[in-house]
């Protein structure tokens, strides 16, 4: 019984704190290069560029070559309507796109309360995201 109540224990509450946390991605190391707590802070910025969306990414598969990720689990999820776009869902995690070299805006892959994955673009400059992740 006490093994059954340690493995529980085990797989729940540390994988419950490892979801809020925020991550950066590096593509060139292949790895997460560094971890932040989810603060009010970034998921303010967050909930700025979702408001800023535009519409969905018109490119076949844009390249995620030299490119920093910024992973936001959104807390609580936050809706996202773009009737244009057909979008109307409940975002659960949102991935900040972010290339390392110009020629490219940042865009977002976004994942869905459902399951979903959508890839959209926006507007907002991610110069304040960049600080709160400390990158230049």
């Amino acid at each position: 019984m006490w093994l059954i109540l340690c493995v529980a224990l085990l797989f729940s509450s540390p994988g419950a704190a490892v979801a809020e946390k925020i991550e950066l991605f590096d593509s060139d190391q292949q790895k997460v290069v560094a971890t932040f707590d989810n603060s009010e802070a970034l998921q303010a910025e967050a909930q700025h560029i979702l408001d800023s969306v535009s519409g969905r990414v018109l490119e076949f598969s844009p390249s995620l070559d030299h490119v920093m990720i910024v992973k936001i689990p959104l807390t609580p999820p936050k809706r996202l309507v773009l009737r244009s776009a057909g979008i109307d869902a409940d975002i659960a995690e949102m991935f900040v796109i972010m290339p390392k070299r110009g020629g490219r805006a940042p865009w977002l892959i976004l994942h869905t309360k459902e399951y979903e994955t959508v890839v959209v673009e926006f507007a907002r400059g991610v110069q304040k995201l960049k600080e709160q992740v400390r990158l230049p």
